[in-house]
């Protein structure tokens, strides 16, 4: 792969529909809309889910997930860090943001349950809201149906990024990018990067795929280490692609 990343050349900018595959699609769920979704986060005015409760913030079908009950995964416990039971919680109904993620301490200030999500480093750490296994729930689409568009860019894996949480804004690097041309898939692009804005991205999706994977294995760092694991289906949507 390394020798073909080399011979490969540079992608055209600009918004284009694109089929992500489960790592990528894990990275954007846990990075631009989980830690939005901390309701530690919204309380400090960080997030762009601040106050939209109840509203439609996601194309029809998508269903995205916090689950530390998952069997088997980076981010599975049974109890968090302050003694609640783990619980799936979920984040987005058919598009509508349902609920944010919370401790002891921002559910009493949100006057709600807590649910489940307070984790720390170790014993001498206090217990902030934190994520485990966040995922979108699979849809109806084949892998052969995503890709059948005219043309469009398919995304394998990323290597981290930056997003601000307040604006909505992620900017991530790509691992591996291929053109699709007339639902065919093409020739290798090197140095590619995926950004936009979360909520765009979100209301865009037009396809997702019927399969499912979570394993991406890694720890968060919020001022303490704490091991995730993200990831989901195949997705189609838009996005906006550059050369890094």
């Amino acid at each position: 792969k390394s020798l073909r990343l080399l011979s490969a050349k540079k992608v055209s900018g600009g918004e284009k529909t694109v089929v992500l595959d489960p790592k990528i699609l894990g990275v954007f769920v846990h990075e631009a809309l989980g830690h939005a979704c901390e309701a530690d986060i919204v309380l400090q005015g960080d997030s762009i889910l601040e106050g939209k409760i109840g509203e439609k913030i996601g194309a029809d079908g998508v269903h995205i997930y916090d689950d530390p009950t998952l069997l088997e995964k980076n981010g599975t416990y049974f109890f968090d860090d302050e003694g609640i039971k783990a619980q799936k919680t979920c984040l987005l109904e058919d598009g509508v943001l349902r609920s944010y993620l919370h401790n002891l301490e921002t559910a009493s200030r949100f006057k709600t349950t807590p649910t489940g999500n307070g984790r720390a480093q170790s014993f001498s750490s206090r217990p902030l809201v934190r994520m485990s296994n966040v995922y979108m729930a699979s849809g109806d689409h084949s892998f052969e149906e995503l890709i059948d568009i005219k043309e469009g860019l398919y995304v394998k894996g990323g290597r981290g990024g930056q997003v601000d949480t307040a604006k909505g804004l992620f900017t991530f690097g790509c691992e591996e990018v291929y053109e699709i041309t007339n639902g065919e898939i093409g020739k290798l692009y090197r140095d590619v990067s995926l950004s936009g804005n979360t909520l765009e991205i979100l209301k865009n999706i037009e396809g997702i795929g019927k399969d499912f994977d979570v394993g991406s294995p890694g720890s968060c760092g919020k001022g303490q280490y704490v091991p995730v694991d993200d990831g989901g289906p195949h997705i189609r949507t838009r996005a906006l692609v550059g050369g890094e």
